[in-house]
């Protein structure tokens, strides 16, 4: 429920309004052309049986209250018209509902609005994100970011990401939002472009007069984590109230949150796989994966296990769990990752200096070939593995000031100016590396081989820190040599060589980021109100200029990988070469202190000595104890350390002016409203890339070019008309035909139009229906077009002609598909193997093993065309009179979007080559195949793997959605009944999720993966069927306050049902689910006195966690973060 003062009523020159009233209620609902008679009996039986309803509803509004209250400007037209009569639905939040919330942040309180789930958090930007750190994006409808158009008193906002629009809303200072309106449905036409999925426009107070100051302390973590705000707004009235001036400032800290802090992360929940099925029958009868708890991983820990070279043996063909691994093809050592497979009395542990075998305890998800997983034994906690910020750290200072001045009785001038400044910090993944002892690879008077940023190769035998015990094992390392297994019979021992080769694989030093985000944003306009003028019965003009501008600075670190190959390979000077015998030394700098002639640079070619970075490299080196945490000193780890900045910048001007007018009354029905206008927008992106301060280092970082300097403009005409059919008619109490259109030249993309057609029906006062069109556009932002092409890698890659990949496929003609295409590849490079998995045996089957992820390029496209969208609502009010204080409205919305802009994934692009009736040469020809440095499994010597891809964005996808909101608004005062037991307001928003469809196949356009009802396991994003919140407050007297909230969120699929018809084994019924999510918050405002309350909460009070199942990726729907409390104070003095 929306209280307002209607001493306060005010009315906005950027599209809002207040209304005078105790309850006011707005709100969003619509049906859709193909299914409107379905809907329409669909919402009166809801509404029969007392279905409760949505968002924010309109509280009943007789045409003369209308004409009492003053015609209003509604977000989502320009035209004044009664509230009762908007075209639009709307959803209201006020800033009575944010200040009150114990959650983080705005976006946090936002998110919980179902229209906005999904939308971006805090905690959504940290990990593997860059240049992000901390944003809050507002997504409706689960369409993104991009999509939803955010607005500042009807204006358009600067974009908070380099070369997107999208706008950090936690950068609007709470304590000056008067409240939020959200439209949800398409407005491009109003609005402009991005309004795909709707609008949100933050409306700020006007001629506030006073001093307010807010604070609030607050947990974000049940384990103690905090969050510290407070916020002062001053305003001053002069020249007899003509003149306002006021000045905002806040100020807000809060602390990082990282994994091993929460709770749940702790304790190590992970679904693993406990059995495989043969390649050639997609089940065997036995369940696929089991979900356990307290689990390490042994096999990438920090500073590292080191695994001799081994072959395990593999089992019979009908159950795999282990499969067949040729590690001496030819006679030749395969370095593939199989062939260091973690293993008992293979793998060594580090600790107290010394190294010992491993303890493996009991392992667990005993699949594969290198299986990691354990419970009691030696590792690292999950949670630890995925060791970054799960909310980064922050502090930001906001501060705005503006004024109002009442140049005459009809005209004002208005101007603000915004500063906001915003550093956060976030530890991200940890770097890792592979590194092969083999003495072989190198001699002792050359430099170590280097193989990419995360590869190096280091002689075992005169290593200073590695323990003898491991040189011992190495040197008497045997390898068992496995015949290919049968149906009948696992792999049987044919043989045993002598192989004095390891790999010692760790996590390095951690990547951090710190990023620095600046906003600027300036604001000046006049608007101004008259009366009749010709055929005009009143007008209203409005004409400002809005400049924005967003600085970032991100300072990245992560390592020198060529130091660290250098670091490493460490030596004993036991002539005293270097000052010191017996010292351990580096073995470059041992080798230029003998003035050895060639000192190899194993990443440019040449002598390290040639370059300046080589020279340095050289005299600063200092040796890095590798083998085992804790053995690394400062000094060493100071000399890998690698620090590169990016910058980027976003400068936007919008000039827009406006007129609206009533005309006449012509036909009693109401007067017919006219609006107009023209804006001018130029949106302006640049960027310092990664590059320019890398260089030419090899660094454990993406890489990334500078950004010239790239703008586009836009030239735009729009207008609005609205005419009332009748008034207190035969046909019904009132009716309005309403429609907008907008034309806008692009210097980028040309000429765009766009329209929308709105109907309003009140057969009678307790009953409204509303119905909407809506055609909108989203222009390609400025990075999408222009931006360089940068190096960015595909981890965790599935190569889509693997026979097991093919294997698994549901659809029969996909797979036909696959096996033809894969053999022509194949057949290119003179290869061939099993892609049907047609035979009983593995040995022929096309088994490409990618140790690490893919490095490929991505970059913008010049070519794209704007998204094209079409929207259609059906919406109910329902206000019985026999109810006073009730309001239930239901709201259909169906949203489709075409030549949708996607990036194509390095796997997209590999299965979109392959996966149509013939090869897709568009994406063959950017993933390139047959690279010899990336080894490859049974069957092929030299393989057929990927090895590098081109990604970028293409207009090929689509985009589906539709569902139905509802809510109910509900207040009463038991003093009505004769009872003192207070006031009470009810409010229940939610949403039914109908279906989420992504058309994502470039080969077939018609195929779609349906997210309803589902969660995205390569994201964090859940799509809910159903989700409720709903809210009660009582107000036992004008002192106290008590409010109490939940949030409930239906079971969605983590595998669908269809899924089992081609593999039963996965079919364990708490593996297919969530489970139903609810939380539970309680705020209790306490009025000391009439400048004073005070406010205590509880968020999340009964500790509701997400599924276990889900291991320890955080789904922001689910609150992750436990019970929390939080306390706060609101000061008015004067």
């Amino acid at each position: 429920m929306i209280q307002l003062d209607p001493t306060r009523m005010r009315q906005s020159c950027g599209g809002s309004w207040f209304i005078p009233c105790r309850y006011v209620r707005l709100n969003c609902m619509r049906f859709t052309r193909s299914r409107l008679l379905g809907s329409t009996v669909l919402i009166s039986a809801l509404v029969a049986a007392g279905a409760v309803s949505a968002q924010v509803v309109e509280q009943p509004t007789s045409d003369a209250q209308a004409t009492e209250v003053g015609e209003i400007v509604v977000t989502g037209s320009r035209i004044r018209r009664s509230a009762a009569n908007a075209p639009t639905p709307l959803i209201q939040v006020t800033q009575e509902e944010i200040l009150s919330t114990g959650q983080t942040s705005l976006i946090d309180y936002l998110s919980t609005i179902p229209a906005l789930q999904n939308s971006t958090v805090p905690s959504d930007t940290t990990g593997s994100s860059l240049n992000a750190g901390g944003l809050s994006l507002a997504n409706l409808r689960s369409l993104g970011s991009n999509r939803t158009l955010t607005l500042v008193d009807g204006r358009r906002h600067v974009g908070s990401s380099g070369g997107d629009l999208s706008v950090d809303v936690d950068t609007i200072p709470r304590l000056l939002i008067q409240n939020v309106e959200i439209i949800t449905g398409g407005a491009s036409s109003v609005y402009g472009a991005d309004a795909v999925s709707g609008v949100l426009n933050f409306i700020l107070k006007k001629d506030f007069e006073g001093l307010e100051i807010d604070a609030n302390y607050g947990q974000i973590n049940d384990n103690g984590e905090a969050t510290r705000r407070i916020s002062g707004l001053i305003g001053k009235n002069f020249m007899d109230d003509r003149l306002n001036v006021y000045a905002h400032a806040e100020y807000e800290k809060i602390d990082n949150v990282d994994s091993m802090d929460i709770d749940w992360i702790r304790r190590g929940p992970i679904r693993l796989a406990i059995d495989a099925d043969p390649t050639n029958r997609p089940y065997d009868g036995l369940l696929d994966a089991g979900v356990f708890y307290g689990v390490n991983r042994l096999d990438i820990v920090p500073w590292g296990q080191t695994t001799l070279a081994n072959l395990q043996r593999p089992s019979d063909l009908t159950n795999p769990n282990v499969p067949y691994e040729n590690c001496l093809p030819g006679g030749n050592f395969s370095y593939a990752a199989n062939c260091f497979g973690i293993m008992p009395g293979k793998t060594f542990w580090y600790e107290n200096g010394g190294a010992r075998p491993a303890n493996f305890g009991q392992r667990v998800g005993n699949v594969g070939i290198n299986r990691p997983y354990n419970i009691g034994g030696d590792g690292m906690p999950l949670g630890e593995v995925a060791g970054f910020s799960r909310v980064p750290a922050s502090e930001s200072q906001r501060y705005q000031v503006g004024t109002n001045f009442k140049i005459t009785d009809s005209i004002n001038f208005h101007a603000s100016a915004k500063y906001v400044t915003e550093e956060t910090f976030m530890r991200g993944q940890r770097t890792f590396f592979d590194v092969d002892l083999d003495n072989d690879s190198y001699g002792a008077g050359q430099t170590n081989s280097i193989w990419g940023s995360s590869a190096f190769d280091l002689r075992w035998a005169d290593n200073a820190f590695l323990p003898q015990t491991v040189k011992d094992a190495i040197a008497n390392n045997r390898i068992d040599i496995y015949a290919p297994p049968t149906a009948a019979n696992a792999g049987e021992l044919i043989g045993t060589e002598s192989l004095p080769i390891a790999r010692h694989t760790f996590f390095g030093p951690q990547r951090s980021q710190a990023n620095t985000r600046d906003i600027q944003r300036y604001v000046v306009g006049f608007d101004g109100n008259h009366g009749p003028v010709g055929f005009a019965k009143s007008l209203s003009w409005d004409l400002g200029y809005t400049y924005g501008k967003a600085e970032i600075e991100n300072i990245e670190r992560a390592v020198d990988s060529q130091r660290m190959a250098l670091a490493a390979d460490a030596v004993v000077d036991t002539a005293g070469i270097m000052g010191t015998p017996g010292a351990i030394v580096c073995r470059s700098s041992l080798m230029n202190a003998r003035g050895d002639a060639v000192i190899a640079d194993r990443h440019r070619g040449g002598d390290l000595r040639d370059t300046e970075y080589g020279r340095n490299a050289i005299a600063q080196c200092t040796p890095l104890n590798i083998f085992g945490a804790g053995n690394q000193s400062a000094e060493a780890l100071e000399y890998v350390d690698a620090f590169v900045r990016v910058e980027e910048m976003n400068e936007q001007h919008q000039a827009i002016g406006s007129i609206s007018t009533e005309l006449w009354d012509f036909w009693g029905a109401g007067n017919l409203g006219f609006a107009f206008g023209g804006e001018w927008r130029k949106e302006s992106t640049s960027a310092v890339g990664r590059s320019t301060t890398a260089g030419d280092r090899l660094l454990f970082l993406n890489g990334g070019a500078d950004f010239p300097e790239v703008s586009y403009e836009s030239k735009e005409l729009f207008t609005e008309v609205s005419v009332p059919l009748f008034r207190d008619s035969k046909l019904g109490e009132y009716a309005e035909l309403s429609g907008s259109y907008r034309w806008a030249d692009y210097s980028t993309v040309g000429n765009v139009d766009v329209y929308g057609v709105n109907l309003v029906y009140r057969p009678i006062r307790d009953i409204t229906f509303k119905t909407s069109f809506n055609s909108s556009v989203r222009v390609p932002n400025l990075g999408e077009n222009f931006s360089p092409y940068g190096e960015t890698f595909a981890n965790n890659f599935v190569d889509p002609c693997a026979t097991a990949t093919i294997a698994g496929l549901d659809d029969q003609e996909t797979k036909a598909n696959r096996v033809k295409n894969c053999t022509t590849l194949a057949a290119q490079q003179g290869l061939s193997f099993d892609f049907a998995g047609a035979t009983a045996t593995n040995t022929d089957d096309f088994r490409p093993n990618y140790t690490s992820g893919l490095t490929g390029v991505s970059g913008g496209n010049p070519d794209l065309q704007p998204e094209e969208s079409e929207s259609f609502t059906f919406s109910t009010v329902f206000q019985p009179r026999f109810a006073p204080g009730l309001t239930v409205s239901l709201d259909y919305y169906e949203i489709s979007i075409d030549k949708v802009i996607a990036s194509v994934s390095a796997a997209g692009i590999a299965a979109n080559c392959v996966s149509g009736a013939e090869l897709n040469m568009d994406a063959c020809n950017s993933v390139f195949r047959n690279n010899p440095n990336i080894p490859f499994g049974v069957g092929a010597p030299n393989g057929d793997p990927i090895g590098g891809f081109i990604e970028r964005s293409f207009n090929y996808a689509a985009l589906e959605t539709r569902g139905l909101d509802f809510g109910a608004n509900y207040s009463w005062d038991t003093a009505d009944w004769g009872k003192n037991w207070g006031a009470f307001d009810w409010r229940l928003n939610g949403s039914w999720l109908i279906e989420q469809k992504q058309f994502l196949n470039e080969s077939d356009p018609s195929d779609y993966d349906e997210l309803a009802g589902s969660i995205t396991l390569s994201g964090t994003n859940a799509y809910p069927r159903v989700r409720l919140a709903s809210s009660l407050s009582w107000r036992p007297n004008d002192i106290w306050n008590v409010n109490w909230t939940a949030d409930w969120q239906s079971s969605a699929n983590i595998v669908r049902a269809r899924n089992f018809i081609n593999n039963a084994d996965s079919r364990l019924g708490d593996q297919m689910e969530t489970g139903a999510f609810t939380r539970h918050d309680i705020t209790v405002r306490y009025n000391v006195r009439d400048d004073l309350t005070l406010r205590a909460g509880v968020v999340n009070l009964f500790d509701a966690e997400q599924r276990d199942i889900l291991g320890t990726t955080i789904y922001s729907n689910y609150d992750p973060y436990g019970r929390r409390f939080f306390v706060g104070l609101n000061f008015r003095p004067f």
